[in-house]
């Protein structure tokens, strides 16, 4: 049995929520399958997207996903120290997310941007342990900054060169590039 990922347009007409366990999914050539949303088992959560696991169960909640998903496909860190972090960081990325849509200031998203830079490591990644699903939970929130900002908002929002050049060598993995090519954007127009 596949991983499932549950999302509108089955990622369509937009990647939204779904981008990171799809990235995660593509990245490790897990085999799994994209649905709508009303195909999701009930009772598997109240909002796409939702998750199906080759074992059977069926979770929703992006950090729980991509969680979950980095612990299937050894995109997990192994030391307690790193597993804390890679929790915080994809929480984060949620926290920052929602401000991002929330209209906070520039200023802030800006704090919010350094301090991620911040924790980046000198071998490129989040974490000692290198690629996680830390990085792949971040990821969107630069593509949603950048399609936002092609569409004249966010204005003062910078991102900072270390991760602007981590984000260029995610893109570099098989997955991220795959999905990338399709030409599917990350939001519908109007959400940008």
């Amino acid at each position: 049995m596949p991983f499932t990922l549950y999302y509108h347009t089955a990622c369509t007409g937009f990647y939204g929520r779904g981008w990171a366990p799809l990235a995660m999914l593509k990245h490790a050539k897990a085999e799994h399958d994209i649905k709508e949303p009303q195909d999701a088992p009930e009772g598997s959560g109240f909002a796409p997207p939702m998750m199906g696991f080759p074992e059977g169960h069926t979770i929703a909640q992006t950090n729980a996903i991509c969680t979950a998903i980095g612990r299937a496909v050894g995109l997990a860190p192994e030391s307690a120290a790193d597993q804390a972090k890679a929790n915080q960081l994809v929480a984060d990325a949620g926290d920052i997310t929602g401000e991002v849509f929330g209209g906070k200031p520039a200023e802030r998203l800006n704090k919010w941007l350094e301090y991620l830079a911040g924790n980046l490591r000198e071998d490129g990644y989040f974490l000692e342990s290198g690629l996680s699903y830390a990085d792949f939970a971040v990821a969107p929130l630069l593509k949603v900054i950048a399609g936002k900002q092609s569409k004249g908002n966010l204005e003062g929002v910078v991102v900072p060169e270390p991760l602007l050049k981590w984000e260029e060598r995610m893109g570099a993995l098989d997955g991220v590039a795959e999905l990338n090519a399709t030409g599917i954007s990350i939001l519908p127009d109007s959400m940008l």
